[in-house]
């Protein structure tokens, strides 16, 4: 395999370096992957979605029980005197 060499300034060096070697990789690496990802999220997202689409049922009552807390009531007088309430089960 043959190498190419790409001139880069001192700081912009530097802050690959910094940022390679934070995530484990050297800057050759950090690179490839970088360009793996923007090639993976070139996928729309309605693709990436489509078959999460309708698989939480929202009208299904849900199976845990409330327990009220003091720090839960709190937030809840908080957010009542904005207008909001608490959704009854």
């Amino acid at each position: 395999m043959s190498e190419h060499t790409i001139t880069l300034s001192e700081k912009t060096y530097q802050a690959l370096l910094e940022v390679a070697q934070k995530q484990g990789l050297t800057p050759e690496n950090w690179i490839l992957n970088q360009l793996y990802r923007s090639h993976s999220e070139t996928e729309p997202l309605s693709e990436k979605i489509g078959d999460l689409i309708g698989a939480i049922d929202s009208q299904v009552e849900p199976h845990h029980q409330f327990k009220p807390t003091d720090f839960g009531e709190q937030i809840a007088t908080k957010l009542s005197k904005q207008g909001l309430r608490r959704p009854s089960f």
